[in-house]
């Protein structure tokens, strides 16, 4: 399938999403026109205002429910690629809670797809790490893309692929981004912890307040930087070989003991470490098609982290409530 070039126009799901925000902008950069959804008309003007001067090139789709029939009909108009981040980063204890939005989600976009495979060539979906981990790992190993867990098995990723061998699609293409943990700063204005995605919590958790409560998170799931994936999505448009792939996007492997330590270093106050960590149970990734197929060089962990600690320093500390941030995550 040929990749999509600039200017063609891209379909933002989530827009105003921590992902979204990020890869609007990153879109725009690389000389795209952008159409988000978004669920106000309030949350696609603060797209535009922080946009600023580029704000010409973007425009919104107000889609209050993603789980209803045709919710993308109208959005997926005239589109080339359409990227689908609203798939939840499964740092969720209850996972079958989310598992059912997820599916609805990227079922009713890849069907508005079918309807417009006049002009769409592409859909690219963000999808997580978790899908490839067995939890807990029995042993160390290295994981790569065919590596397919329980819980990926009974999920959203699974359905798409089905969807589209079912339906003989063959005028456009699908690829999968399975993306580690996101850190690294908002694009959008926040003023709370609680206004901010499950993984930025639990990272707030650990390397400010010194500890770790998410069973998930103390595993060491590795990490990457939310514009260095915004950019991975914009790679798997522009890139004909990333068509029909499911590429990891992660920037290496860590544990909480390393993400203490390097927020420590860079600032001492912080703590020395988190209780409840685990110890050095780390899973390690194979990311050969990311630097070959997409060439992403990811940022590094320092730069990341330093962006990470000034945005937790731009608001209050408190208590972070995890379970509504999983929520924001879907």
């Amino acid at each position: 399938m040929p990749s999509v070039a600039a200017p063609a126009k891209a379909l933002v799901t989530g827009a105003n999403g921590y992902l979204g925000a990020w890869l609007v902008r990153t879109l725009i950069e690389h000389g795209h026109f952008v159409r988000g959804t978004v669920r106000t008309q309030a949350k696609g003007d603060l797209i535009k205002h922080v946009l600023g001067e580029a704000a010409d090139r973007f425009d919104y789709v107000i889609v209050e429910d993603v789980s209803k029939d045709g919710a993308f009909d109208d959005a997926i108009k005239d589109v080339a690629v359409a990227m689908h981040t609203l798939s939840p980063v499964l740092l969720s204890t209850k996972p079958d809670e989310v598992m059912l939005p997820a599916i609805n989600g990227i079922l009713n976009l890849l069907r508005s797809a079918r309807k417009h495979q006049d002009t769409l060539r592409r859909v690219v979906v963000t999808g997580s790490i978790c899908g490839v981990l067995d939890w807990p790992a029995s042993e160390p190993r290295v994981y790569d893309e065919a590596s397919m867990n329980e819980v990926s098995i009974k999920a959203s990723e699974k359905e798409a692929w089905a969807y589209m061998q079912e339906q003989d699609i063959t005028t456009f293409d699908l690829v999968y981004l399975k993306g580690s943990l996101f850190f690294g700063p908002y694009l959008l204005p926040i003023s709370s912890v609680n206004e901010m995605t499950s993984s930025l919590h639990n990272l707030y958790l650990a390397v400010i307040l010194g500890r770790v409560e998410n069973p998930l998170f103390k595993t060491g799931a590795g990490w990457i930087d939310v514009r260095d994936m915004a950019l991975a999505h914009v790679l798997a448009a522009q890139k004909e070989d990333a068509g029909g792939q499911r590429i990891i996007i992660s920037a290496g492997d860590c544990v909480v003991a390393d993400l203490v330590a390097m927020a420590h270093s860079i600032n001492p106050s912080l703590p020395e470490a988190a209780n409840g960590a685990l110890p050095d149970n780390r899973y390690m990734f194979n990311t050969n098609k990311m630097r070959h197929i997409l060439d992403l060089q990811p940022r590094s962990l320092e730069e990341t982290m330093c962006d990470s600690l000034h945005l937790f320093e731009s608001i209050p500390e408190e208590e972070p409530n995890l379970e509504a941030a999983v929520q924001r995550d879907m």
